[in-house]
């Protein structure tokens, strides 16, 4: 009944915002850029083609190929900003996103990161259609990136965490999948994943209070059209992902940090109680005096980074094993976090 009366919701929304598109430059395509270990980076390719609004692009980054080498595992990576702002290239708290996303594909994956239309271009579910529509690009074209398709695993963090875990939780929920393209052969290739990894998003929008301007308006409320309060009924559980939540859900792995005022951790641990009872495998680690984006005390802390990191690669490797020699594994292991506030669970 949940699912049904969201999907209802669902079907009176997808109204795009207009004009920002227009502004948008159009995008530099088709470059081709290497990173260390062999690890080719195909920028700005064309996953989708609205119109009346940019290009939407996706950076590929793919380790070098061997003689008659098996498919590799994909890992999506959706950026944050508020849905307002960001980029496929950008990740605030870290200094290199490119280079952070070559070294994961260096060990044996093919690695993407997304672009997606923002909330001055197209409000909810605009963004999730976005992403969903760049996972059935990748898969259709599987063979010329050597991905295997029955292994896809998203990630998002901040306002992508959200997106990321909605494309997780809502397989084969018809309002959020994008529009079928009459001339695609690739429009019924499936957008749904295998794993999700969550990086501080808000779960549950409607126990959440989102910052806000001087004049109340809120981010949070241009991504939806309205703000919370006065969305039409049912919006803003639309938009949450724990509301999707079913026994087919895939393992997820969240990640926040303890101290973080943008998005309380509280958001991580319902969404993972909401996993677990469901039966859903979920791993939440809670690290102790982050904040957002994984600082510390407001300023980049790298051995958090490095950690967080870890255990990112730690998980996806147990998620989509590989056989030992195909891919590289984390010299040494940083210290765990407190078990007061974060915990590995199995």
């Amino acid at each position: 009944m949940l699912r049904h009366s969201l999907i209802g919701a669902l079907l009176l929304l997808a109204v795009p915002a207009a004009g920002a598109a227009d502004k948008a430059p159009a995008p530099s395509l088709g470059q081709t850029v290497s990173f260390p270990g062999g690890v080719a980076v195909h920028r700005d390719l064309v996953y989708a083609q609205i119109e009346g609004f940019r290009p939407l692009t996706l950076d590929l980054y793919q380790p070098a190929s061997k003689p008659k080498q098996a498919p590799r595992p994909a890992i999506i990576f959706v950026h944050g900003g508020a849905w307002a702002g960001g980029d496929a290239r950008h990740l605030d708290g870290f200094d290199d996103l490119p280079g952070l996303l070559a070294g994961l594909a260096a060990k044996n994956y093919v690695v993407a990161s997304v672009n997606y239309r923002l909330a001055g271009e197209a409000h909810f579910p605009g963004p999730v259609q976005d992403v969903k529509a760049a996972i059935r690009w990748l898969r259709g074209h599987a063979g010329d990136y050597n991905i295997d398709t029955t292994r896809v695993m998203i990630w998002g963090a901040e306002a992508g965490g959200q997106i990321a875990a909605l494309v997780g939780t809502s397989c084969g929920v018809a309002p959020l999948e994008p529009a079928a393209d009459a001339k695609s052969k690739v429009t019924l290739v499936s957008d749904c994943v295998q794993g999700v990894i969550d990086w501080y998003g808000p779960m549950d929008l409607a126990s959440w209070t989102p910052p806000s301007a001087a004049d109340g308006t809120t981010k949070l409320g241009a991504h939806l059209g309205c703000e919370a309060a006065d969305c039409a009924p049912g919006l803003v559980r639309a938009a949450s992902p724990v509301s999707y939540i079913s026994a087919l859900t895939p393992p997820f792995l969240i990640q926040h940090g303890s101290a973080d005022t943008r998005v309380p951790p509280d958001q991580s641990q319902a969404m993972d109680a909401a996993l677990r009872a469901q039966h859903v495998p979920s791993e939440i680690l809670v690290y102790p005096g982050l904040g957002a984006d994984f600082t510390r005390d407001g300023n980049a802390d790298a051995g958090a980074r490095a950690k967080a990191l870890f255990d990112l690669e730690a998980f996806v490797a147990r998620t989509f094993p590989v056989a030992e020699t195909e891919t590289a594994k984390p010299k040494s292991k940083p210290a765990k976090p407190s078990r007061a506030t974060g915990k590995n669970r199995k």
